[in-house]
């Protein structure tokens, strides 16, 4: 691999997107932003919609940033957030605007799709858990509501394979996505099963499935006129971007579990065969396809009472970055803990309020400073992610040595600590920017490039500076994962 090869990923993100040149050379991988542009949510007559022209426009952008420098790429890689969707008709136009997941359309459907299909049994056939914003009961909210949508649209396609059938002509439905929405099976096919027992419209659901990693063609002739470019290649990577970062994590063997932490938490592992039993539903679980098979997981809390904390403190007179955050939560002494999971703080007007009245609802005396407000945060998020490995590792099917954490949270060392101690686990801790590189390594394997699935994981460790953390004060954090364990009762 002594050649040198870009990429172009990419990256759209539910606040912005990206344009991202990854580099390939020498078996190492780095990475340029070249643009960046905000992925905008539009309220228009009751619905929150996708302002995807917009979106589409920020993708030529970076393209056309690409023909203007001149850049020699050798490929291109899209990925989303999941179960989001366009419907396009017979002449290949989009019907409507995508619809965000955010939107209410959702709301109280399981009223109108239990008692057609339980949950359990589509759980059973897809291994998705059947959450109320999933592709699936968006399309069923439309079905309910009596939307002409579904008449008039030909082809399903989410937000990923959406832009990339603008980008070639080309209508495929990459599993990593439509593993999100409770329409592939386990074996990997249309869930047939589940869109006749709802009477959708079979039409819909005729794209081709292809796995990540897969090349669509090249660029259309229109693309190429719009940008400056030639006919690059495009490749449907892993279009959903946990996909792609589970795909990307620098690990070795078999026996290991990851946390990918940003503004919020996803945990997991890698399984052989997607796991339905009825307790992983219980748990919350869900499997999802990754480049190199299936992943098992769950949402977590992440950093975001953290992230808001800092919204309203961030002041021109009194800033507060992420580097006296940190400072300021080490040098604390241990405060109250916090069910990060309540719901009163998922989308409070007030964070610091909202994380006050729970502890004082709990039983326990207010935090003394900020920094110590902030370590309790980051004690709890600790104490929840090893409180759930511990209830969710025996369904992985092998045991955990090792704890994998990627995303921007990485760059917290001593919360990197705080997991390590919590879960008795080593922590190896690093890739911030996993989403992107998987994306672009995605797009390499696609084209040849690199051979095979566990390749990206080399390149991945050879490019990436890991940092290893050890389990420390392991007779205080048993204390503390029973008092935490212990706020809900």
């Amino acid at each position: 691999m002594s050649d040198t090869h870009r990429f172009l990923a990419i990256d759209l993100g539910a606040e912005s997107g990206r344009g991202i040149i990854v580099t390939l050379a020498d078996g190492r991988a780095e990475m340029e932003e070249i643009h960046r542009f905000p992925s905008h949510r539009v309220h228009l007559g009751g619905t929150m919609y996708w302002n995807f022209p917009d979106l589409w426009d920020g993708i030529l952008s970076a393209m056309r940033i690409c023909a203007e420098r001149g850049v020699d790429l050798a490929g291109i890689g899209v990925d989303t957030w999941g179960v989001d969707f366009g419907l396009i008709d017979a002449n290949g136009d989009l019907v409507g605007l995508p619809v965000c997941y955010r939107d209410h359309r959702t709301d109280g459907i399981h009223e109108y799709s239990d008692p057609i299909m339980s949950r359990e049994e589509l759980y059973e056939i897809t291994g998705c858990n059947p959450w109320n914003l999933s592709s699936l009961m968006q399309l069923l909210a439309m079905q309910r509501d009596g939307s002409p949508l579904l008449k008039a649209g030909d082809c399903f396609l989410h937000i990923p394979d959406l832009i990339n059938f603008f980008l070639t002509g080309v209508r495929a439905a990459e599993q990593s996505n439509l593993s999100t929405g409770n329409l592939l099976t386990v074996r990997g096919k249309w869930a047939r099963r589940v869109t006749s027992r709802f009477k959708l419209p079979r039409k819909l659901f005729g794209a081709d499935i292809i796995k990540p990693a897969t090349l669509l063609g090249p660029l259309s002739d229109e693309v190429q006129k719009l940008t400056g470019l030639g006919p690059i290649p495009v490749v449907a990577t892993a279009g959903h971007d946990t996909g792609a970062v589970v795909g990307a994590i620098p690990a070795k063997g078999r026996k290991w579990a990851f946390l990918s932490c940003g503004t919020w938490g996803i945990m997991g592992a890698m399984v052989r065969k997607p796991v339905t039993a009825p307790e992983a539903l219980a748990a919350q679980m869900t499997n999802e396809v990754c480049i190199g098979g299936w992943f098992f997981c769950r949402n977590m809390v992440g950093m975001w009472p953290v992230q808001e904390l800092r919204r309203k403190w961030d002041t021109a007179d009194d800033p507060w970055d992420y580097d006296r955050i940190t400072a300021e939560a080490d040098r604390a002494p241990a405060g109250p803990l916090i069910p990060v999971a309540d719901e009163s703080l998922l989308a409070p007007d007030d964070m610091e309020e909202a994380l006050n009245a729970v502890i004082a609802r709990t039983g326990q005396g207010p935090a003394e400073s900020r920094g110590q407000l902030i370590r309790s945060v980051m004690e709890s998020v600790a104490a929840a992610c090893a409180i759930e490995l511990k209830r969710i590792t025996p369904l992985f099917g092998h045991d955990v040595e090792t704890l994998y954490m990627v995303g921007g949270a990485t760059a917290n060392k001593p919360l990197c600590q705080l997991v390590a101690n919590a879960c008795e686990l080593k922590v190896l801790a690093g890739a911030p920017e996993c989403t992107a590189m998987g994306n672009a390594l995605g797009v390499a394997l696609g084209l040849g490039i690199l051979e095979k699935a566990s390749d990206i994981r080399q390149v991945m460790r050879d490019s990436v500076e890991i940092e290893t953390y050890t389990p420390q004060d392991g007779d205080h954090w048993a204390d503390l994962r029973k008092r935490y364990a212990g706020l809900g009762d």
